[in-house]
């Protein structure tokens, strides 16, 4: 089978049309020297790369005279590569097919550790070893690289970017009408300011519209359902998916691509200390940062919003910088933090704090649009969900529609009565 996934005929062809050509820097960010199959090649390849970094001119007699000074044997090579006379064949044709033959060597190879492995390792480190095995391969023969024009007229041809209200007014509000595709959403707090009760806040709301994801790593599924049914909420209980085991973070990532495929636009975990990622060798900061590196770059390849409850430790508060503990990287991969702040205690005569119910709500970063954002909310304890301070009529908010094209409204009360979908209530 490996025999197939060789053609050293095209690797002489490339190397003969680099030499007559002096084509390397076309193709030195697409080509790895690996790339190439036969050993020779490779050093021909790289005397090549190396003359190009040093801006020396490419042609038979200087490579020739180049390897001569590295090895006499790869000169001879050389030349018996370069003494044919071949039709000027397009360099940027050649290259994919070269690229191409590496990555299905890699993948055959690949296929064999597989089998080795599956009597000696877990599941989820296989799953491991095969992303990372096929992250290194090339799936690209030419630049990402677009001129501006290019990109103006691919951008205008792009649908309006979706925004998803997510049923909280202060919410919505500060992020002009919700929250667009792709974000990757840090939601930190004071311990007990009800960090776990603004998120599924949301995704109770959200589940009313299309499909959303909880990781139910803090407390039990049968705690939240009883709660739910105490309080009598109104949420979609077909799009609500909930995950309640599989804390490493292997899983977590392959459950999100899972559903992410299915429809779902919102995924909520909490919280990041509950998610695994031992697996990984490194240093405890090099092993939480890669949390949060995965985790925005699911946001931005599936078009997903994650929200991720997360822990900040005393020596992240200096300075008012609210950044997740272990990870400096983190707050730096976040597209919003968010952060409720609980409010000093004031006791009455009788003993009863007259805070208790009050929260300060704020966004400290903001790439959604760039706004940073603070307001007082309260904690309405007897339903367990945040509201404005003055919000005595909370607004209602009607999801239609179950795509991310289709829009989302607002309605009143007063037209409530002719709805046959129901309320959420903020």
């Amino acid at each position: 089978m490996l025999e197939q996934l060789i053609d050293e005929s095209l690797e002489r062809i490339i190397l003969h049309t680099l030499a007559f050509k002096d084509a390397v820097d076309e193709i030195r960010n697409i080509v790895k020297p690996e790339y190439f199959y036969n050993a020779v090649h490779i050093d021909i390849y790289k005397a090549m790369l190396d003359m190009n970094e040093r801006l020396e001119d490419i042609s038979v007699q200087t490579v020739a005279i180049k390897l001569g000074q590295i090895n006499m044997a790869l000169a001879v090579e050389f030349r018996n590569i370069v003494a044919f006379t071949l039709p000027e064949p397009n360099i940027k044709i050649l290259v994919p097919s070269l690229v191409e033959l590496h990555n299905k060597r890699e993948l055959f190879n690949l296929s064999k550790t597989i089998v080795d492995n599956l009597k000696t390792k877990t599941s989820s480190n296989i799953v491991k070893e095969i992303e990372t095995a096929i992250d290194k391969l090339s799936v690209e023969s030419e630049t990402r690289a677009k001129n501006y024009a290019q990109w103006e007229e691919e951008v205008a041809k792009l649908p309006a970017m979706p925004k998803y209200q997510t049923g909280i007014s202060f919410i919505d509000e500060a992020l002009q009408g919700g929250i667009t595709t792709g974000q990757f959403i840090l939601v930190m707090g004071d311990p007990e300011a009800g960090k776990t009760l603004l998120t599924t806040q949301i995704l109770r709301n959200t589940s009313n519209g299309f499909p959303v994801l909880f990781f139910c790593f803090e407390f039990t599924v049968r705690d939240f359902i009883n709660q739910n049914i105490e309080k009598n909420r109104i949420l979609g209980k077909e799009n609500l998916q909930i995950i309640k085991d599989g804390y490493t973070l292997s899983d977590v990532e392959r459950e999100i691509k899972i559903w992410a495929k299915k429809g779902v636009r919102f995924v909520l975990i909490d919280s990041q200390m509950r998610v695994d990622n031992s697996e990984r060798n490194g240093s405890v900061e090099q092993q939480e940062s890669e949390k949060f590196s995965k985790l925005a770059k699911l946001c931005h390849k599936y078009d997903l919003t994650i929200l991720l409850i997360a822990q900040q430790g005393k020596e992240d508060t200096k300075g008012g910088v609210h950044t997740p503990m272990g990870s400096k990287k983190g707050g730096h991969e976040a597209n919003q933090i968010w952060y409720i702040h609980k409010t000093k205690p004031d006791y009455d005569e009788n003993g009863i704090d007259k805070n208790k119910e009050r929260r300060d709500f704020e966004i400290s970063k903001n790439k959604q649009n760039g706004r940073h954002f603070r307001t007082q909310i309260r904690l309405d304890l007897a339903k367990l969900e945040f509201v404005r301070t003055y919000d005595k009529q909370p607004t209602v908010t009607r999801f239609e529609g179950k795509t991310k094209n289709e829009k989302i409204k607002e309605i009143s009360e007063d037209d409530m009565d002719a709805m046959d979908m129901p309320e959420v209530l903020l």
